[in-house]
């Protein structure tokens, strides 16, 4: 199949992306990010698995159990994301003392006793880069891809950390 042809900018690309994901995942058992890279692919996107994933995100798509056994991507049925995220966001501000990074590492200290409910709203949230979390009493340590995953993760971390 031919490669796709956008008139516009990348927001018109993006919105254009969105509504094939959407239609894929309705119309067929698609379960993992590498099918869904495929199936995107064969339609003519040409898109990476980071874009892929992003996309993922963005649209707040998860992956559900089938009876059957395997997976699927559905889109979210609930809208109520918005107070998840505010949720995170006032449960790390009042809870995180220090954020640091060691190579693809981010290093979060907490007030004692708080580690473990801020590291599983965390793993909530899907962020771009991120392979896996453990979390202790006061210290979650997380494992990013890359060092550079790593330094954005510590800076966007920071300053949510900041705000008032």
């Amino acid at each position: 199949m031919a490669k796709k042809a956008y008139a516009g900018n990348e927001k018109n690309i993006r919105s254009v992306r969105f509504d094939a994901i959407k239609r894929l995942i309705s119309e067929e058992q698609i379960g993992s990010q590498q099918d869904l890279l495929r199936r995107l692919n064969e339609e003519g996107y040409a898109v990476t698995q980071g874009t892929v994933s992003r996309d993922i995100r963005d649209l707040k798509l998860t992956r559900v159990a089938l009876p059957g056994g395997g997976y699927r991507f559905e889109e979210s049925k609930t809208r109520d994301d918005s107070f998840i995220s505010n949720q995170f966001r006032i449960l790390f501000r009042t809870s995180v003392t220090k954020i640091d990074t060691a190579l693809n590492q981010v290093v979060i200290k907490t007030y004692s006793g708080m580690a473990g409910a801020v590291c599983a709203s965390m793993d909530s949230m899907q962020w771009d880069g991120m392979l896996g979390t453990i979390a202790g009493d006061d210290t979650i340590l997380v494992i990013m891809r890359t060092q550079k995953d790593a330094e954005e993760l510590s800076s966007t971390l920071s300053t949510l950390r900041s705000i008032v």
